[in-house]
């Protein structure tokens, strides 16, 4: 990063305040008045930045225009650049244990499902307010400035989903300044990562800045292993202007052997969990098993700034995003006493999928008598279209044709694999097209009653269109389309008490339609899919803000209450509703001048009612993949100007993960972990030296699962990284 912090005063601004001073000359001295000269020059003034910055995070864009947090009505996370390099975070999924959110692996072992507050979160991933590549895609923080998390039903701000919440990346940005940092990380299970950030400023309005990344691992589940490559140029035009453009490119992609996890075992009739015994051995095909993802994103961001009261921004984005993806599911066998991994139990997905969005705001401050108004008005038009394919596997054993119920089983006995030569061959067939058409229009107003009360009330419309073209006519793929009309809502109130003081109370609700949920799966379609109405969910909120230190730390806490009515479960069909109440608390910010924290606590509850016959297993459990309970803290303290020594504890409790099917009604269940991280590190103006321990006491753990699997978490891992700033 750049060493000085340049600022440049010229201008009226710059001519007043010189002018101001000779005026005070002047009348201390009527004789300089008469020959003092206005002829000003600018003035440049020059001061180190700070080496670190705070975990509290002063403001969000969350709200879709900029905002103090403690103004928002819902509890909100910002997890900073800071914590991420201080935890030597590299994707999505490790920055969101900040924030109290749990996942669920996706269909087939596929990228893991965020799961907030008890809703499934997995197509309300933001990049930079629009629905992208994220929701597609457990994104690399590389190009990531900072994570927002938006928590309770948000779907005035963002349309369709958003039950529990959103997750926002917000992404790095030209700025005016020339520097940068180049760092490189080591460390055990063939860890390797190389990260570049580079910004450089040809005048006061034009910009350009370029992030990279690469990096491969194994895991100490072998064969299990990650590559991947990323690189993102971008550019910003008029930066000390009213008008800015912004054009931005990111490209990621990932060649990884995937890890499906471990069979559950069973602990009663209906009930199963995961087995911690077999947590060091993967049973997958190393030749057979494998994932790739391409995601390309282009964007183009264009602001006016009428006044300081009016401003208009438009957003275009285009996405691509191909995803290829073949593993092989281990099984039990019937007695428990072997993984029988036959070819018949394979998972496959195959995918290309192309995205247009435009997103318009219009922000606009104004009174009306002695009410302030701050009215945000916004127009989304999407357009998502998926080619899915299907199909085309042949497996092979030892050079012939395999059966679907042969494999190469594992004895839990003698720990030992069958021995055996296994191939595939691929030829995926365009089985059916998606396409799924979106118009969106949204009213948001934060009102200032009085100085101290404020209300904010939004509504939205959606006309959301689904249409499935059936390619190959078959039992999994039929012509099918759905339209519906959605209104969502929302409105509270905020009473600052206080100087940085407030406590709020908020109702929101979101909707999504169960037609975009099926249509182009898989899975064979029935009608009472396509004719259901749309899952519909409503969060109350109370909560309190509170800012101590003179701004510097931040201690807020909601208690609330979601409710989603019609949920659906691809395979099994609905169940009648699922709730979750509970208590969220967040510290954020500067404790002492050497001691900095980011902390949070989810306690909850609720149940799930189920009078379906194929999903009334879960009828009384707590919703899937949540936990009534996650704690994590990370701390900082300056040991010397340059030395930094961080600690931090994260738990989980358990988890249900079983999606339920018609094909079983099993009940599964995750134990609960509780995890150590550590670190220090060296920092002067020019390099970077830094060590982290994760999982430091090398607690064997599982993070996700899914219907017959557990997935592990990482074992101890350790991480050297030094970077070298220019």
């Amino acid at each position: 990063m750049s060493d000085k912090k340049t600022t440049i005063l010229k201008g009226n601004r710059s001519r007043s305040m010189m002018l101001g001073v000779g005026l005070l000359a002047a009348a201390m001295n009527p004789a300089l008045a008469e020959t003092q000269k206005t002829d000003l020059e600018s003035v440049k003034v020059q001061g180190n930045k700070p080496l670190r910055s705070g975990y509290k995070a002063p403001n969000t864009t969350i709200g879709k225009r900029l905002q103090d947090l403690q103004d928002m009505p819902q509890s909100a996370t910002v997890i900073n650049q800071q914590v991420m390099r201080d935890q030597a975070t590299s994707d999505l999924k490790g920055a969101l244990k900040n924030a109290g959110i749990t996942f669920q692996a996706g269909e087939g072992g596929q990228t893991e499902v965020p799961i907030i507050r008890g809703m499934h979160a997995g197509g309300d991933v933001y990049d930079d307010g629009i629905r992208g590549a994220a929701a597609e895609f457990n994104s690399d923080t590389f190009n990531t400035d900072h994570i927002e998390v938006l928590k309770g039903s948000a779907a005035v701000l963002f349309g369709r989903g958003a039950a529990g919440g959103v997750i926002n990346q917000a992404s790095k940005t030209p700025y005016i300044g020339t520097g940068g940092e180049a760092a490189i990380s080591l460390g055990n299970r063939s860890h390797s990562r190389l990260t570049a950030d580079f910004n450089h400023a040809f005048s006061d309005d034009i910009a350009v800045r370029f992030n990279a990344m690469g990096e491969a691992h194994d895991s100490f589940r072998k064969p299990a292993e990650t590559k991947k490559l990323g690189f993102a140029p971008s550019i910003a035009i008029g930066l000390s202007g009213d008008t800015q453009l912004e054009a931005a490119y990111k490209f990621e992609k990932a060649d990884n052997t995937p890890d499906l996890g471990i069979p559950y075992r069973k602990t009663g009739d209906k009930t199963a969990t995961a087995d911690l015994r077999l947590i060091d051995t993967n049973f997958g095909y190393k030749n057979i098993d494998f994932e790739k993802r391409r995601n390309h994103t282009a964007t183009a961001k264009l602001s006016h700034k009428f006044n300081d009261e009016t401003k208009l921004t438009n957003t275009l984005r285009y996405a691509k995003n191909d995803y290829d993806y073949l593993v092989l599911a281990p099984r039990w066998n019937s007695s428990e006493t072997a993984i029988r991994r036959n070819f018949g139990d394979f998972k496959t997905i195959k995918y290309q999928k192309n995205t247009w969005s435009n997103q318009t705001d219009f922000n606009i401050k104004f009174e009306t008598g002695a009410i302030k108004h701050d009215l945000l008005a916004s127009l989304e038009l999407t357009q998502e279209k998926r080619k899915n394919f299907t199909g085309g596997q042949t497996f092979q054993l030892n050079g012939a044709k395999a059966a679907s119920n042969q494999g190469l089983p594992y004895d839990i006995a003698t720990g030992k694999f069958a021995d055996g030569k296994v191939t595939v061959m691929r030829d995926p067939k365009h089985n059916s097209t998606l396409t799924t058409r979106t118009i969106g229009l949204g009213l948001n107003d934060i009102m200032e009653l009085t100085p101290t009360v404020k209300a904010v009330a939004g509504v939205r419309f959606n006309r959301i269109s689904t249409k499935n073209k059936a390619i190959l006519t078959n039992v999994n793929s039929k012509d099918a389309d759905r339209s519906d009309n959605i209104w969502t809502y929302s409105g509270s109130l905020i009473w600052d008490y206080l100087p940085g003081h407030n406590v709020y109370a908020a109702y929101n609700t979101a909707t999504t339609p169960v037609a975009y949920r099926v249509t182009g799966q898989s899975d064979s379609l029935d009608d009472s899919q396509l004719v259901a109405e749309p899952e519909k969910t409503r969060t109350f909120e109370i909560g309190t803000k509170n800012a101590f230190f003179d701004d510097a730390l931040t201690v807020n806490a909601a208690l609330f209450h979601t409710k989603k009515t019609q949920q659906y479960y691809r395979d099994a069909g609905f169940i009648d509703w699922s709730k979750v109440y509970g208590l969220d608390v967040e510290v954020a910010g500067r404790i002492t001048d050497r001691l900095n924290m980011i902390a949070n606590i989810v306690a909850s509850n609720g149940k799930m009612k189920a009078t379906n016959p194929k999903t009334k297993q879960l009828d009384g459990h707590f919703p899937e993949a949540a936990a009534k309970f996650t704690a994590n803290l990370w701390t900082n303290y300056r040991i010397t100007d340059n030395v930094n020594a961080g600690l931090g504890i994260r738990h989980i409790s358990d988890r249900y993960t079983h999606n339920p099917s018609s094909k079983g009604d099993i009940v599964q269940k995750l134990p609960a972990y509780t995890a150590v991280d550590a670190m220090t590190s060296y920092e002067n103006r020019k390099y970077r030296a830094q060590l982290n321990v994760n999982n430091v006491f090398d607690k064997k753990h599982f993070t996700t699962g899914h219907r017959r699997q557990a997935v592990p978490g990482d074992r101890r891992t350790i991480l050297a990284t030094f970077g070298y700033k220019f």
